[in-house]
């Protein structure tokens, strides 16, 4: 998937924006994960070329915190808690 022109000058502004940040990784991140939904590969491509950060050290990050997705989701987000707790409470029939 190729980034959209609109979107890859978006991505560019917002690396921009946090260049000379101690620790620009994480606030870079959230706010393309708040503006576009989610963090695919070409993204992470990009956020590394500009930032002089390694695509491994960006995958690792975007992969280790579950409030990033590498793919679209949709208009509503849906959680059901499988815990212990909720799973004698019959969670699961919930989430069949």
């Amino acid at each position: 998937m190729a980034i959209q022109e609109k979107t890859r000058e978006g991505i560019i502004d917002i690396c921009a924006s946090h260049k000379g940040e101690p620790s620009p990784l994480m606030p870079i991140l959230e706010e393309i994960q708040k503006k576009y939904g989610y963090i695919p590969l070409e993204v992470q491509e990009l956020v590394s070329k500009q930032m002089g950060i390694p695509v491994s050290e960006i995958y690792g990050v975007v992969t280790f915190y579950n409030f990033f997705s590498l793919t679209p989701k949709g208009k509503y987000v849906i959680g059901v808690c499988l815990g212990t707790a909720c799973y004698v409470k019959n969670s699961q029939t919930i989430l069949d």
